[in-house]
């Protein structure tokens, strides 16, 4: 892996939550298995304000191919339970990356969950480098 062009985003700590409605649907749309299957809080992810950083360091060019997701549970999540969110999303020039290193804590700060996804970036733009320019 290449050094990181410039410095890490920091967002958060944003409150989620995985809610009964949403852990149901999420089940049934992939099959998972649990109370709270391990793998739900790659939704909290998705959240706009991730979207509006990854523009803000990558532009709005690219598309992200999901190459690689790590789940690292210190204790289960709960449903309807309320969680803290922080995230740090840095980026990787050659070959180009974003990546998202995310911390999951009861409001009281006990952690609960460390996950990361890492996404290869392809350059839409037409500029045949690969990965917008930063």
């Amino acid at each position: 892996m290449s050094a990181d062009r410039g410095d890490a985003i920091r967002l958060g700590p944003f409150l989620v939550r995985a809610g009964k409605n949403e852990v149901e649907a999420f089940r049934g749309e992939t099959g998972a298995l649990g109370a709270v299957p391990f793998t739900f809080p790659v939704r909290w992810l998705a959240d706009p304000h991730v979207r509006a950083a990854a523009i803000e360091m990558l532009g709005e060019t690219w598309v992200p191919i999901h190459e690689s997701q790590t789940f690292d549970y210190v204790v289960p999540l709960e449903r309807d339970t309320d969680y803290r969110l922080t995230l740090e999303m840095s980026r990787e020039i050659a070959p180009p990356r974003l990546i998202l290193r995310a911390e999951v804590a009861r409001q009281t700060g006990e952690r609960c969950l460390d996950m990361e996804m890492v996404l290869r970036i392809i350059d839409l733009s037409g500029n045949g480098r690969g990965a917008p320019e930063p």
